[in-house]
């Protein structure tokens, strides 16, 4: 292939409004009061410093989802060290009750 026919088709799948739709990452908050598995993990630098993310599989999909907060980020850190874990995410009743997990 040239560098010519590469550069079309790179114009054309720019171009195009087809493809494959990008996945949509869950927030934490989406994942309050249920239970998934944690499968993968890996942090990435966010302007707000670095964050977890986590492959998930929740009512049998795959899924990604950000996982932080005060208590959760050191609870991920501990769970990464065994995975696959099957968690339950919940989170208190007031504004600033912390998200945390429990195996399940």
């Amino acid at each position: 292939m040239t560098t010519n026919d590469l550069n079309t088709q790179l114009q054309e799948i720019a171009e195009s409004k087809d493809g494959p739709e990008f996945p949509l990452t869950l927030s934490t908050s989406a994942l309050n009061g249920k239970t998934f598995t944690i499968t993968n993990t890996r942090i990435v630098d966010t302007q707000n410093g670095p964050r977890f993310v986590a492959d998930i599989e929740l009512d049998g999909e795959h899924h990604e989802a950000w996982l932080h907060g005060k208590k959760l980020t050191p609870q991920i850190e501990l769970v990464t060290l065994n995975l696959p874990q099957t968690v339950l995410l919940t989170k208190g009743e007031g504004n600033y009750d912390p998200y945390i997990i429990q195996l399940v």
